[in-house]
Order: C-alpha cells, then sequence, then structure tokens
C-alpha cells in the first residue's frame, strides 16, 4: 500500500518541476539554505519522491547550477573579446547574485556540464584575440577574478546562511585601530564606511566590478597581447 501510495503522489511530478521548487528555494534561501525536506514540502509529496529524481541534494544542487547555466545567453560572437567577456560576465552576475551559494560550489570545483556551452564559448573568443596556448591561464585569472567578487558581494547578504560579512561589525573591529595605521584610515574613510550604509552599497559594488573587469583586461592584453608573449 505505501508504494502505492507514494507512486500515486509522484503522479504530475517531473524533474523539472523538482527542480523549479529547488531553484525557488535557492533565489530565497541560498542554495545552501534548503533541505530535501524542505523540496518536498513545498512540492506536497513524500520524500521518496523527489529521490526517484535525485538520489541526494548533491545531484539536484548540481541540476539546479546546470538551470542557472542554461540562462545565460551567449554574446554574438562578432564582438571584441572585451566586450563579449564584458556582457557575458556580467550576465553571470546577475544570476549568481540571485542564487547566492553557488559562487561557493564553483570556487570548490563542482564543475558541471552546464557550464560546457559558456566555457567552449569563452575558448573560441580567446583563441580568435590571440592569446594562444595561454588561453587556460587567461580563462582562469578571469573566473577567478570574477567569481571572487560576485561571492564577496553575495556573503554581505542578509540571507546568508552561515556566518555573513557584516560590515558594520567590520567597521567596529576596525575603528580601534585607526589610529595606529594611516593605510587603515584610508580605506576606512574612502571604502569600507562607505560601502556600509544600504544607499551606497549596490553603487559601490557595480563600480568596483566595471573597475575589476577593466583592469584584469587591460592586465591580459598587457602581459600576453601587447609584449608578445603569446605563442600561436
Amino acid at each position: 500500500m505505501q508504494a502505492s501510495a507514494s507512486t500515486g503522489r509522484r503522479a504530475g511530478l517531473t524533474q523539472d518541476r523538482v527542480i523549479d521548487a529547488a531553484l525557488s528555494l535557492s533565489e530565497e534561501v541560498g542554495i545552501d539554505g534548503w533541505s530535501i525536506r524542505d523540496i518536498t514540502k513545498s512540492l506536497g509529496v513524500v520524500p521518496s519522491v523527489v529521490y526517484h529524481y535525485f538520489h541526494n541534494k548533491e545531484a539536484l544542487c548540481d541540476a539546479v547550477v546546470d538551470r542557472i547555466w542554461a540562462s545565460i545567453q551567449l554574446p554574438d560572437e562578432d564582438k571584441e573579446w572585451r566586450e563579449w567577456f564584458t556582457e557575458m560576465v556580467h550576465q553571470i552576475r546577475a544570476v549568481l547574485l540571485r542564487y547566492y551559494g553557488v559562487t561557493d560550489r564553483l570556487a570548490r570545483g563542482k564543475f558541471t556540464e552546464g557550464a560546457l556551452p559558456v566555457l567552449d564559448a569563452s575558448y573560441r573568443k580567446l583563441e580568435q584575440a590571440g592569446f594562444g596556448d595561454q588561453i587556460a591561464l587567461v580563462y582562469t585569472i578571469i573566473t577567478n577574478s570574477t567569481l571572487h567578487a560576485i561571492g564577496a558581494r553575495n556573503l554581505r547578504t542578509t540571507h546568508q546562511k552561515g556566518e555573513r560579512h557584516d560590515l558594520n561589525e567590520l567597521l567596529d573591529r576596525l575603528k580601534p585601530m585607526m589610529t595606529r595605521s594611516v593605510g587603515l584610515k584610508n580605506m576606512v574613510e574612502s571604502y569600507f564606511e562607505p560601502l556600509s550604509h544600504p544607499d551606497n552599497e549596490s553603487r559601490m559594488s557595480d563600480e568596483y566590478f566595471d573597475l575589476l573587469l577593466k583592469v584584469v583586461f587591460d592586465g591580459l592584453e598587457q602581459t600576453f597581447l601587447r609584449d608578445g608573449r603569446n605563442h600561436d
């Protein structure tokens, strides 16, 4: 009877609906903030129904990340490499800021097949730009720099599960030291304190991200393209 009831409660449920529920909860509480039981509760089914499609949370998280990758629209291939990467990375940033915790998974090397179209398109664009046998290194520099910046922003969200980066707590820690360090005093007054105000946080974070991209791209061009170190 139990097996029959479980099968009956599975009627109308699909793998996509399970992913939809996980994606919705990931936007609400972060990808680390929900459990399989939370998914079953949102769908109105028993746990065995979800386990029919995904054998554990890790497998479902991978499916959520693949869905996120699938939402990225690749820029026009005719665009110059810097413009192409700027557009693509801004798309990725917008999505990952919605689903906090995903950057941590990516930083831990939890790579999924859903990223392959973005990876292959990036490879082709860097190849066209003339980075030669340095493509893997260049791509890694772009990825690590941008994911770190996105992850740092996500750590400041009030919805962050576990310990979050609270700028006000940071300021409480730093301010007593300011009298003993000119450099720290400048950092606090010029950056951390303004950033701690909600009205400034979004604008300053956006400006920082744009500046980061410029510095990274300028550095890659100078190092690998303009001085002839690329090896085509």
